[in-house]
């Protein structure tokens, strides 16, 4: 071989090389979004076991935002329960201040009010908008109450804009109910395949 066709010859084996490496990264790289957005999916996809049964165990606020607010989380407990039953989420729907179910079909939805501030009208600045945020936030676990094994958790909240409490209204006091639709729709949701 001349000089030449052994030159010739390193720079096609370097680009063949190159190619091959470019290959195996860009095969790389879509298996890893793809996994990403499976796993995505899955976590928002509805739950593979069938249910006839879910248990609303009493929620859980902690009492310094309970004794501002006495009502607020019964409101949303309620709601939330009354949603579903209209949503027929499940054959059985039932409330309990805890549940020692160990049934197989049952599912167990536990939820604790994390966050409960109203903006109130003292706040208001010179244009008449709320200075501070209104929010109600929940935290919401699936528990399969057979293995009491956390199937899906999920943090909720009404986190109104300063453009929707600008206009007054009711927006503050059904914030309660908004946060129940919310999760009843979560729940019904997540349900929904069986």
């Amino acid at each position: 071989m001349t000089p030449k066709t052994i030159k010739h010859n390193k720079i096609i084996l370097f680009i063949l090389i190159y190619l091959c490496i470019f290959f195996t990264m860009s095969c790389a790289k879509l298996i890893a979004v793809k996994s990403v957005e499976e796993a995505s999916f899955i976590k928002d996809a509805p739950l593979e076991k069938i249910y006839k049964k879910i248990i609303i165990q009493k929620f859980e606020v902690d009492q310094d935002l309970e004794k501002d607010f006495p009502d607020a989380t019964v409101i949303c407990e309620s709601t939330a329960m009354n949603e579903l039953l209209k949503e027929n989420a499940a054959p059985k729907i039932e409330k309990a201040r805890l549940s020692t179910s160990r049934e197989a079909a049952a599912l167990i939805v536990k939820t604790r009010i994390t966050t409960l501030k109203l903006a109130s009208s003292s706040a208001r600045g010179l244009s008449g908008a709320f200075m501070g945020n209104s929010e109600m936030a929940a935290n919401v676990k699936l528990i399969d109450a057979e293995t009491r094994k956390t199937l899906r958790k999920i943090n909720l909240s009404t986190n109104k804009s300063s453009a929707t409490e600008s206009h007054g209204g009711s927006s503050d006091s059904s914030m309660p109910y908004d946060l129940g639709k919310m999760i009843a729709e979560y729940i019904a949701k997540t349900v929904r395949g069986n």
